[in-house]
């Protein structure tokens, strides 16, 4: 039986790391978890050379310049195929690689939230105080859409999946509210 666990054991220590080469597409904050709250280690700049070592949520797990981290998934891509990643290369491709624009592809765990961030959500009233930065009046909006070139359109509602035809009603964008 010792002789099965040793050798279960050496396989084990030999069996290689799946990691993965990258490339960094823009200056990242290399963060000690997978969290932007989490403690800064320090930054990777756009172009440097990282070896992916996992995905969670949103974030990449990765070594540079001897120090191992977390950036933004979109931060970095793989830059080639490495001998026996496996699952692992295509759980990170799937977030980095290019894709052909007429081919529907549906990734799941590119954003929002899993099921574990669900789970361990806690209401934090700071964090809701903080959204009232990103508020914008009326006449701030309308004055953005023109500055970018928008102009107001009238989109008839589709017809009713029963064949009814619902009446053209305004929608809360264009009735003065």
């Amino acid at each position: 039986m010792k002789p099965r666990i040793a050798l279960f054991c050496a396989c084990l220590l030999a069996t290689p790391a799946f990691a993965a080469p990258g490339v960094m597409l823009k200056d990242d904050e290399l963060k000690a978890t997978a969290s932007a709250a989490a403690a800064s280690l320090g930054r990777v700049a756009k172009g440097a050379s990282v070896e992916i070592l996992a995905r969670q949520g949103g974030w990449t797990q990765v070594t540079s310049a001897g120090k191992t981290g977390w950036v933004r998934i979109l931060a970095v891509k793989s830059s080639a195929p490495a001998a026996g990643a496996g699952d692992v290369l295509g759980l990170v491709q799937a977030g980095t690689s290019k894709r052909d624009p007429g081919k529907v592809v549906a990734v799941a765990g590119l954003r929002g939230l899993n099921e574990e961030e669900l789970r361990l959500a806690r209401f934090n009233p700071d964090e809701l105080l903080l959204l009232d930065r990103y508020a914008s009046n009326r006449s701030d909006a309308e004055r953005h859409a023109r500055d970018a070139g928008l102009r107001p359109a009238s989109v008839a509602y589709l017809p009713d999946p029963k064949g009814q035809q619902r009446e053209n009603r305004p929608s809360s964008w264009s009735d003065g509210q």
